[in-house]
């Protein structure tokens, strides 16, 4: 059979090499000479002689036909085998192009992992310094700063945000392109992710000066399994681009509970909208508005938006937009997220409202225990310093409960109130939330503090069961306790060795907001406490000088008092105590030996109470 098809093959290569013309001139020179032998030997064998006239009738007809036949077979021949051929080139290209492909693929994906390396060695580059200055700006945004350091502050946490959520972007995009990206639930304290999102939203608002308000449900799950990463990253591009084309007016955040684990985050602003015909196009990748509509020159690079409908749909939800050309934007994100495993130690939420809180205070360690405890709860809390920032938070936000410091460095409470209650009585604001004092003082009747514009009181420190009976009281709803730490106590003949310590408030401040909490907030006392007393021994020097400056020692004093009452350092916030009240008669005599005897014991009470914490 392989000899067939060599001999064949040799046959055809011939016929080619011939050409048509030879190949039918020398291919009718042999069938015709072939056919005449043949007809003479047939002839003298059958019937005994040659018949010439049939004959030259049989050679006229072969010389009529036989060309014909001949040409186009050749013809035939000849275009089968060059299509062969052709073919043949085909085969031999299709098979170099498959192992070009073959190779490309493989040096794309060498390029590929090359990038996967290298976008992991810039995240790891870029993500540790990017840490550390949202973390040290979180850190000096708890320290006492001039509003001007405050706003820059609050300026370098916001880009520093701002630029790690580009950076996602950025990361997302190429694993978008390789389809590797996939999300990473944990599970989350639902109403502290809220909390942080309501802080970095304020901020990229107030930056333009729009009012930025927090609409959420009163009933959602303490603790959700949660990419907190990606859903922030949405959740900023929304925002960001709120604020990017918003000039005046407001922006909304509404978080809904629309099924058993779905949730709706609606942000929605009074910017400059954008047209139906491109309502299409924005999730497209670098897709940007059409610069007729857009009054703002084209910025960013187009990819957030895609990046965040992707991140919705492995969500198991969506991204929706609804807008109105002049009037604003409304994006709809949906969500899937299902509730967490209850753990053994876990801060029960159950049927308790989530409260927009503005705490107002001057004291540092004041403002890291009741902050902390009352975002333990659940509670959505902003802090004012002074008087003046108080109202300005308020004017800018909506608040369900306000809790006033007394003594401030520009105004008192009672000041505050009263300005706030004007206002609102005055139709300057809607709502007017429940105004509730907090005092170091000794109580007075709380009908004092009402004439006063107070609706209720509390004493510093703030206690949880004080705290949860008075939201009770207003809000009309059930507080459980915290009950995060317990921890093996000294026995009590140890404990009457250290009378200088209050242990009914340290052991609740440890049973709500734990031992480490403890030591973070006495730690905070013993790094304020040598400028407290440097401030109160220089008012004292003015007092010597000019008996009017006495309210400036007792003004001092009241701070020590709260701080030292707030870690439980009793001897101490006896002694501020009696060193507050200058209406004493026998105050100017006594207060010389009062600031002497707290520079002596304050140190030691507090490594006495920093030991004690130790061994707990």
């Amino acid at each position: 059979m392989k000899n067939v098809k060599h001999f064949a093959q040799r046959y055809v290569d011939w016929v080619i090499k011939l050409g048509r013309l030879k190949f039918s001139l020398l291919g009718f020179i042999v069938i015709a000479a072939l056919a005449l032998c043949t007809h003479i030997i047939m002839s003298l064998l059958i019937v005994g002689e040659i018949h010439w006239r049939s004959l030259s009738y049989a050679i006229l007809f072969g010389l009529i036909s036989t060309p014909f036949v001949i040409y186009f077979f050749t013809l035939l021949v000849e275009r089968l085998e060059l299509s062969r051929l052709h073919l043949a080139r085909s085969v031999k290209e299709l098979q170099q192009e498959i192992k070009d492909r073959i190779l490309a693929e493989q040096r794309l994906a060498q390029a590929n992992d090359n990038k996967t390396r290298l976008m992991a060695t810039i995240s790891h580059e870029l993500r540790t310094p990017l840490n550390g200055i949202m973390g040290l700006t979180r850190i000096l945004l708890d320290t006492e700063l001039s509003e001007q350091q405050r706003n820059y502050l609050n300026t370098i946490n916001v880009s520093a945000v701002s630029l790690g959520n580009i950076f996602n972007d950025i990361i997302d995009f190429e694993k978008i392109d390789a389809q590797r990206i996939e999300l990473y639930r944990t599970e989350t304290d639902f109403y502290s992710f809220l909390n942080d999102i309501h802080n970095i939203c304020r901020l990229m608002a107030e930056q333009k000066h729009l009012q930025f308000k927090m609409h959420y449900a009163k009933d959602f799950p303490s603790r959700l399994m949660l990419d907190t990463t990606r859903l922030s990253q949405i959740l900023w591009n929304l925002m960001s681009n709120a604020t990017k084309f918003t000039e005046k007016g407001e922006i909304n955040l509404e978080i809904k509970r629309v099924g058993a684990s779905e949730y709706h985050f609606i942000v929605q602003d009074t910017g400059q909208g954008i047209p139906q015909q491109e309502l299409d196009k924005i999730f497209a990748m670098h897709y940007q508005v059409d610069s007729r509509f857009n009054k703002h020159k084209p910025a960013g690079s187009g990819i957030g938006l895609a990046i965040s409908k992707t991140l919705a749909e492995l969500m198991g939800g969506s991204l929706q937009v609804h807008s109105v050309l002049g009037e604003g934007s409304t994006f709809i994100l949906s969500i899937q997220a299902e509730i967490a495993p209850q753990s053994e130690v876990e801060i029960s939420h159950a049927g308790v409202s989530r409260l927009h809180i503005l705490l107002v205070e001057d004291v540092e360690l004041n403002i890291l225990v009741a902050q902390t405890l009352l975002e333990k709860l659940g509670n959505f809390v902003d802090v004012a310093r002074s008087g003046q920032e108080a109202i300005e938070k308020f004017e800018r936000s909506s608040y369900d409960l306000v809790l006033l410091d007394i003594l401030l460095p520009d105004m008192s409470g009672f000041d505050i109130a009263h300005r706030l209650r004007q206002n609102y009585e005055q139709d300057r604001y809607e709502h007017l939330p429940p105004l509730i004092a907090l005092t170091a003082n000794l109580m007075q009747d709380k009908e004092e503090y009402r004439r006063k514009g107070m609706d209720d009181v509390l004493r510093k420190p703030l206690l949880p069961e004080a705290l949860i009976a008075c939201l009770k009281e207003h809000f009309g709803e059930e507080r459980e306790s915290l009950g995060v730490a317990v921890y093996n106590r000294l026995p009590k003949e140890e404990k009457s060795a250290l009378d200088f310590i209050d242990f009914s408030i340290l052991e609740e401040l440890i049973d709500m907001l734990g031992v480490a909490f403890a030591r973070k907030s006495l730690a905070l006392f013993a790094q304020t406490m040598p400028d407290y007393m440097e401030e109160l021994q220089n008012a004292y020097r003015s007092y010597q000088e000019e008996s009017t400056a006495a309210a400036g020692v007792a003004d001092c004093a009241h701070k020590i008092k709260g701080a030292a009452a707030s870690v439980g350092l009793k001897r101490i916030r006896e002694l501020a105590e009696r060193a507050q009240h200058r209406e004493r008669a026998d105050w100017s005599h006594n207060i010389g030996e009062l600031i002497a005897e707290l520079a002596r014991c304050w140190k030691g009470d507090t490594e006495s109470l920093e030991n004690y914490l130790q061994r707990i």
